[in-house]
């Protein structure tokens, strides 16, 4: 399958009327880490999201680099939910590099009531130390949000679609993937806020797990410093390339 089949194929899938739908709130998804001014735009115009940056810089014996950038934004509205998703990971060590991984993400959600949703969701994912250059999913599947408080708030997904990997020898394979996704938030204060969300594409030849646990706490008006563990699971990496790899990150983060 075609870079283009795959991307189209889940163009295809999203209703093309979902962006004429009325704005309404969802209370339920208001951050509450977030400042007054950050929540007022977001009454307006129906987006949210927030926007990190995090660097490590050392130099002397050893020089040392490391950059890490993410970015989320969501749009509720009454029957649809849409989220947007990037990030990148840039390190070097004495000027040779040693990790640089981009990644880029859309979800769409059609609520069937206040907990089960339709969804379908495009990810791509480019990572030069993984072995692999791109790797492309489409899927569609089903969720259902468990826990719906003020406190907590925990969404669970099923669903199957197609991943095209991309091997940096240049050579490519097609794969069915089935998906299973968990998204949890627990709010500590109106300040501060645990996250764990959980990835696991589970293809043919290799399963992938993505799991990002953070910690968020205001520093004043739309600032925070979140403190992150992001983990990559391959069951089959490719060659000799290990199986799992970790990133560690502290970051200041701008709500809006």
């Amino acid at each position: 399958m075609k870079y283009g089949t795959l991307i189209l194929a889940g163009l295809l899938a999203l209703p093309v009327a979902s962006m004429a739908v009325d704005k309404a709130e969802d209370e339920t998804e208001k951050r509450y880490t977030r400042s007054e001014d950050a929540m007022a735009t977001m009454e307006r115009s129906g987006w949210f999201g927030s926007v990190g940056l995090g660097a490590v810089v050392t130099s002397g014996n050893s020089d040392t680099s490391n950059l890490s950038a993410d970015a989320t934004a969501k749009l509720e509205q009454e029957k649809w939910r849409h989220k947007l998703e990037a990030a990148a990971t840039l390190s070097e060590n004495n000027g040779d590099k040693t990790a640089e991984r981009y990644l880029l993400g859309y979800k769409i959600d059609y609520k069937l009531d206040t907990k089960s949703y339709l969804f379908t969701a495009l990810r791509a994912e480019f990572d030069k130390f993984s072995g692999y250059d791109e790797q492309l999913s489409g899927t569609v599947g089903y969720g259902f949000r468990v826990l719906d408080t003020a406190v907590n708030t925990l969404d669970l997904e099923i669903g199957v679609g197609m991943r095209q990997n991309k091997f940096d020898n240049g050579d490519t394979e097609s794969e069915n993937v089935a998906r299973a996704a968990l998204d949890y938030i627990h709010r500590f204060s109106e300040t501060a806020e645990f996250r764990q969300g959980l990835l696991v594409l589970g293809g043919e030849d290799n399963t992938s797990v993505d799991s990002v646990t953070a910690i968020r706490a205001n520093l004043v008006s739309s600032i925070a410093l979140e403190a992150a563990l992001k983990i990559k699971h391959n069951t089959d990496p490719v060659g000799d390339k290990k199986e799992t790899d970790s990133i560690t990150s502290v970051s200041l983060v701008y709500g809006f």
